[in-house]
């Protein structure tokens, strides 16, 4: 007997389905009217919409899990018959990135066996196939008309706990994905309409809360059914071919929209790199993550050059990296298309090295992929920003923004047994308010949440007690943990917790990064602070609740307090101990010097920002009623202008100075001139920095501080990593504007991120 090779081997690398639909696969209905009236256009455009939102309100109604109910954490997405994209629902974005792939799969590699047949779903949490990691899970199905498939919808939805040694999921100690929960290719989990009992339960028996597991799984197919019904309804009364027409457009118009923008930028390329860390329990190590964005007429290449190779349990798949990077091309460049993704993609290629932390190959752990995913979105919208930046249309520049908050979600998972000795295991889903980035024209907001989560919601304190056994102290925001600027970005949060009804829980740190590193921010704002895991032992907590006092922060005796590392397993937590999680705010945007000193006031008075930091890094004194003192704040504005003088010089200055508006903008400061029959690099004050080919920073001043002359907030990246880690500046040499700030390693070269020109 000759065993088969696998259709799809996955220890080897990630699925790459073929451009166009194989020969041998199930009929599909390609058939489109060529032309749909505009009435029916409109009234199909927003009735698929609503097929999203409606799929989507059903798992919500129908879930039982926290998870899903208050932070959202699904997204629906209809595709066509060939499993390209036509809407991504408007909740947790990237979630649905890799139902494309997976579609595609199902349809080379599961008929005639099993098949793919009406009243069929297929559900899989393969990352290598089409799921962001393991805990989420997709379920697909396909839409049927005279026997041939005319669409998919389908849901991806983070399940609790799907088995494995970490309760809920997240494994920071994990070797390979062999620790971690298990693998499911696309299998056939509704057939003729019913659920496989069979697959159901072996699929709850591996979870230690079956249950939750289970009604969220029925949701996903409840949605799917939903799903299905409308689509047929619509099919009966407007006929297939209007209806595939009606999709065909909807790319169409969203793919000339995306042209249309594409066309007001320069060819280019623009680079941002951030770090992540602590591969595994004791490792000090820092490893770089890279997203490089190049426009070449009209295309765009996203590339992950200059990243690390994968390493412990870091790590995320090809398909993930790709979904993480159309969350915020949706976010910042379709944001008028209705989340109709699929136009935006005709028009970008994905380029990854193979073996790298953002396309790992098998058997990589994967159970923290989406820490690292946040990451690349952060990345990938900082990326676009500048090269938005450059774009010659002014309303594209108000979709600038600089690094956001929670820009890698702190996992602070909690398990353990409840007063009837049931298992327990989940996270904290608070962080999900992060502050919101600095824009090119207004704060962010605190606590605002993220651009590619829309419905994002952080979850009442009473609902988090209602579910587990614990007590929740304290949720407060932390005053200056967004970045200064002349926008300054979003506040974080901090949260404290105890157990409640029971003796002890246990914890354990799955975080990958921004611990000891921040995100660097845009076009001269400053950073945001970082997140910290932090134990509080043996405090008089007890005494505090007997003598009806709930402490608030700095209010109990603490005997040590201990900060536990990103990664870390079984961290006990008595009935005499506080749990604080404090999550990393967002970046300012510009020089903070520029900021309206009546803004900081405000901001000084509502308590988002202290006195001290504002005098120290805005320049703005105030007086003793809190009142601006705007003699001292020129005089002091002038003298922290003037220190930037004493920066290093240019090793090669440039001469002269331009007059004009630029050809080309480069954020708020830079810009593309002529300048003696030289297209050239200069300042809005008119100095020149550079060619118009070259790095403008090697025309600026320059100086290197420690991280906490950004934020004083910042502590010591040595408690955690072993590199040198700098705030790098570089200032104009005449109007001594603050340019740029890069949080980097000391021995790296300064990060050329704009590159302008064909040769670029």
């Amino acid at each position: 007997m000759t065993v088969p090779e696998p259709a799809f081997d996955g220890r080897t690398y990630p699925y790459v389905p073929p451009a166009s639909p194989p020969e041998s696969i199930r009929p599909l209905l390609h058939d489109a009217a060529g032309e749909v009236d505009p009435t029916d256009f409109e009234v199909l455009r927003h009735a698929l919409w609503n097929v999203n939102i409606e799929h989507g309100t059903t798992i919500i109604r129908t879930s039982g899990s926290p998870v899903v109910v208050y932070a959202h954490d699904f997204n629906p997405v209809i595709l066509d018959e060939w499993g390209d994209y036509v809407y991504f629902g408007p909740w947790l974005q990237y979630l649905v990135a890799a139902s494309s792939p997976a579609v595609k799969w199902i349809l080379e590699n599961r008929h005639p066996r099993p098949g793919v047949e009406p009243g069929s779903m297929f559900m899989t949490n393969d990352p290598w196939i089409g799921a962001t990691h393991q805990s989420d899970l997709a379920v697909l199905a396909p839409v049927f008309w005279e026997d041939r498939v005319f669409a998919w919808v389908g849901s991806s939805l983070h399940h609790q706990d799907l088995g494995g040694t970490a309760p809920g999921g997240f494994n920071p100690v994990a070797e390979d994905i062999f620790h971690e929960s298990g693998v499911v290719p696309p299998v056939r989990i509704v057939e003729d309409g019913e659920i496989r009992t069979d697959l159901e339960e072996e699929y709850m028996r591996r979870s230690r809360m079956p249950e939750l597991v289970g009604v969220d799984l029925r949701a996903q197919i409840a949605g799917c059914r939903v799903a299905v019904d409308r689509i047929e309804t619509l099919l009966e009364r407007y006929g297939a071919p209007t209806v595939k027409g009606a999709m065909r457009k909807i790319r169409d118009d969203a793919e000339q929209a995306f042209a249309g923008r594409l066309a007001t930028i320069p060819d280019g390329e623009w680079r941002s790199q951030a770090f992540l860390e602590a591969a595994g329990p004791g490792d000090r190590g820092l490893y770089r993550n890279s997203v490089v964005l190049r426009k070449r007429g009209e295309r765009l290449e996203f590339s992950n050059e200059g990243t690390d190779p994968q390493i412990g349990a870091l790590s995320c798949t090809l398909a993930a990296w790709e979904g993480a990077i159309a969350a915020m091309v949706n976010s910042q460049l379709m944001f008028d298309q209705l989340f109709a993704i699929g136009g935006a993609l005709r028009r970008i290629d994905f380029t990854a090295e193979p073996g790298t932390l953002t396309s790992a190959l098998h058997p990589s752990a994967l159970s923290l992929a989406v820490l690292t995913l946040d990451q690349c979105i952060a990345l990938a919208a900082l990326s676009i920003s500048k090269m938005l930046s450059c774009s010659s249309d002014p309303s594209l520049h108000r979709e600038i923004q600089s690094s956001m908050g929670a820009a890698t979600f702190p996992i602070a998972a909690f398990s353990g047994a409840d007063a009837g000795g049931r298992p327990f295991a989940s996270l904290f889903l608070d962080p999900v308010a992060a502050g919101m980035a600095g824009w090119s024209w207004r704060d962010g907001l605190d606590v605002g949440g993220w651009p590619w989560d829309p419905q994002v919601a952080m979850p009442n304190v009473e609902e988090t007690e209602a579910f587990y056994p614990l007590l929740m102290l304290w949720r407060r925001v932390v005053p200056g943990s967004g970045g200064a600027g002349r926008f300054r970005g979003g506040n974080s949060m901090e949260l404290a917790s105890i157990p409640h009804g029971i003796e002890t829980m246990t914890h354990h740190m799955a975080s990958a990064a921004h611990h000891a590193v921040p995100l660097s921010p845009l076009f001269g704002g400053y950073p945001g602070n970082v997140n910290r895991f932090l134990m509080q032992r043996d405090t008089d907590l007890r005494e505090l609740l007997a003598a009806g006092h709930v402490p608030a922060p700095g209010q109990a005796v603490v005997g040590t307090e201990e900060e536990l590392p990103p990664k870390a397993f079984g961290i006990v937590q008595g009935n005499d101990d506080i749990y604080v999680l404090v999550w990393c705010g967002a970046g300012g945007f510009g020089d903070p010097l520029e900021r309206d000193p009546a803004a900081v006031v405000t901001d000084v008075a509502s308590g988002a920002v202290g006195a001290a930091e504002a005098e120290r890094v805005s320049g703005v004194v105030l007086d003793d009623e809190g009142d601006l003192d705007a003699d001292a704040t020129a005089a002091r504005r002038d003298s922290l202008r003037a220190e930037r003088r004493g920066w290093d010089a240019p090793p090669a200055p440039r001469e002269g100075k331009v007059d004009g508006d630029p050809e080309a903008p480069i954020g708020p400061g830079l810009g593309v001139h002529e300048h003696g029959g030289e297209r050239v690099i200069a300042c809005g004050c008119g100095a020149v920095l550079a060619g118009a080919e070259g790095n403008w920073k090697d025309g600026a001043l320059r100086r290197e501080t420690g991280i906490a002359e950004g934020n004083a907030l910042l502590p010591d990246p040595a408690r955690i990593v072993d590199a040198e880690i700098v705030l790098r500046q570089f200032a104009c040499p005449s109007c001594l504007r603050l340019l740029d700030n890069e949080i980097c390693r000391g021995d790296d070269p300064p990060l050329w991120d704009i590159k302008l020109g064909g040769g670029a």
